[in-house]
């Protein structure tokens, strides 16, 4: 065995491990993010609502979150907002 082939092991191992800490911290970000911009848009929401008149503030505050493409999940304690992506169209302007 070459001295060569006997470092690539431990080096390929190596790169293996940070390629896979590295994918965890970054999936770690996203959904901190997604949290980070769901609370945002609960205050948003709420203030909206509180800010309404004639309108109950709990329907207010439900339309608010639904229009911005948060839904209650069966399992999750609160909201979970989707992020919001590339803008795909962009009303005719040029």
């Amino acid at each position: 065995m070459s001295g060569r082939s006997w470092r690539a092991g431990p080096i390929a191992a190596l790169t293996a491990v940070i390629f896979l800490c590295g994918g965890g911290a970054a999936l770690t970000q996203q959904l901190s993010q997604v949290d980070n911009y769901t609370a945002s848009i609960e205050q948003i929401c709420r203030y909206y609502a509180t800010a309404q008149r004639g309108m109950p503030a709990d329907l207010m505050f439900s339309q608010c979150m639904s229009e911005r493409h948060c839904r209650l999940s069966p399992g999750a304690a609160g909201y979970q907002c989707e992020m919001p992506g590339a803008m795909s169209w962009h009303g005719g302007g040029y």
